[in-house]
């Protein structure tokens, strides 16, 4: 039943659309916007309304009910830098000290309070590795930080030529798909009286992105991603492969010319986690009927490792993250033999970044588990080269997380002591079905089983994080990698379900 849902899914293109839902941050950006253009009060309306359902449900975070209240005008619970401070407390990574710029900027943007947060120049600097959506964030925080303290000398003239090269829109009407980075682009132009004309031109763009919920989404959609997710779960599965092939030639008619993919169309900026999914869907399907995509995707992947043996998600050079490493030798797996030294120095990177608690840093998803599964894998992939005891310890660490995570109904959650979820159960599972006892197994898939819907599919929490640490949500990919767990389980516990 789940694997015909995800099949029925695809559309003629040969694509899972993978809308993403409304979330509180666009939403209150565009509504701040909107305001301030003093333009459109239906669609106005219909936003507040949707931030008022995320207020009275008690579904915001600090940092979102600060800047909800901050748009509806409401009194707050917190103060703005309080907010800022709460919602970072304990996140640890290499993106700390912009994103502290981000929420701090963006809070006082909309309230119009001056936060106590001295920045100079440098502090907005976006230079190569990173990128091409942080740079436009950069400047869009910039020019909103400078002219809120009323020192727009401050703004140069490519700061403003870069916002303004991001409303060339593509066909699909919008800049790399990419919301957040588009409202923030007209707040900051807005402030400049130069722009305001193509600012307001703009802002009638935006009506054809808002949700129906009243909302707006942090992207529009990663058709990219889903696909390819949907893809190997249904080959998994044992579907057809000519049914799979118009989703597969979706792909391949989609891949760049550095040979990696996007999340979505339009998208021009490729990375490691799209490209390492896209690949394990081909690969898995028909290697032979797509060995010339392969072949150009592998080069991407290998031309992407750093010094320290680590892969990042966009550019070389870029810091490594053991998801994305995991990622891209699990993509390579097949062809391991042919890259002895990229596995080793992938796998000693993962080991070496692994928490004592077994976990690793959780990238772009909100669970332990998804982190895990990946790294796991790609540490079973590499049986030469390496201690078997520094492998098995680091096997050992992680399973022990897993099954102490373990909810009493079965279950998993983002983090240990979290109330279960069916997207990271399903990361879970795919960990357990290659190392653990079948009673283990058998309790989170009877969770995963119970959790399923009548109409087949599944309903999670967001398991997304963009920018990190705040968690977005498109739904379909619950389906996706329930349906790869079960494909897992089955092959290596075949009487378990």
């Amino acid at each position: 039943m789940l694997a015909h849902r995800v099949l029925d899914s695809i559309n003629g293109d040969g694509a899972i659309i993978g809308e993403c839902k409304s979330r509180a941050l666009e939403s209150a950006l565009a509504l701040c916007l909107l305001q301030r253009l003093d333009m459109y009060p239906a669609a106005r309306e219909r936003i507040v309304g949707y931030l008022q359902g995320l207020w009275f449900h008690d579904d915001l975070d600090p940092f979102h009910h600060a800047l909800t209240a901050s748009v509806l005008g409401w009194d707050a619970r917190i103060t703005p830098a309080e907010a800022v401070d709460n919602y970072l407390e304990g996140f640890e990574h290499f993106t700390s000290d912009r994103k502290r710029i981000l929420f701090t900027v963006v809070l006082g943007a909309v309230s119009g309070l001056r936060l106590d947060l001295p920045l100079t120049e440098r502090d907005f600097a976006a230079k190569p590795p990173h990128q091409r959506w942080v740079t436009v964030l950069m400047r869009a925080l910039k020019v909103l930080y400078f002219a809120g303290r009323g020192e727009p000398e401050r703004i140069s003239d490519e700061d403003v030529s870069t916002l303004l090269a991001t409303l060339e829109f593509d066909a699909n009407g919008t800049w790399e798909q990419y919301l957040l980075g588009h409202l923030l682009t007209l707040l900051a132009l807005n402030e400049l009286p130069a722009h305001a004309a193509i600012v307001r031109r703009s802002a009638a763009g935006l009506l054809g992105h808002q949700r129906e919920d009243g909302g707006f989404s942090f992207i529009t959609r990663m058709e990219i991603f889903a696909t390819a997710t949907a893809g190997l779960g249904l080959v998994g599965a044992g579907l057809d492969p000519q049914g799979l092939y118009p989703a597969a030639d979706f792909l391949v008619r989609h891949q760049q010319a550095d040979g990696g993919w996007g999340y979505a169309q339009g998208v021009r900026q490729t990375d490691v986690d799209d490209t390492a999914y896209c690949v394990e869907f081909l690969r898995a399907l028909d290697p032979f009927r797509y060995g010339a995509a392969l072949a150009h995707a592998e080069q991407y992947m290998l031309s992407m490792q750093n010094s320290d043996g680590g892969f990042p998600t966009f550019t070389r050079g870029a810091s490594s993250e053991v998801a994305m490493t995991a990622a891209v030798l699990n993509a390579l797996a097949p062809s391991k033999n042919r890259y002895p030294t990229v596995f080793r120095r992938g796998v000693e990177f993962i080991i070496a970044g692994q928490h004592t608690d077994g976990t690793f840093e959780r990238s772009w998803s909100c669970a332990h588990s998804n982190a895990i599964f990946r790294s796991l894998l790609a540490i079973q992939a590499l049986n030469v080269g390496m201690s078997e005891t520094d492998r098995t310890a680091a096997e050992r660490r992680a399973l022990s997380y897993l099954r102490l995570s373990q909810n009493e109904n079965g279950g998993w959650g983002h983090v240990i002591g979290d109330d279960s979820d069916p997207i990271s159960s399903a990361y879970a599972l795919i960990t357990l079905s290659h190392f653990d006892a079948e009673f283990t197994i058998g309790r989170g898939v009877n969770y995963l089983v119970d959790q399923q819907q009548c109409n087949g599919g599944y309903l999670s929490r967001p398991d997304g994080s963009g920018p990190r640490p705040i968690a977005y949500d498109v739904p379909v990919l619950a389906d996706h990698f329930a349906l790869i767990a079960l494909d897992h389980v089955v092959s290596t516990h075949p009487h378990t379900l």
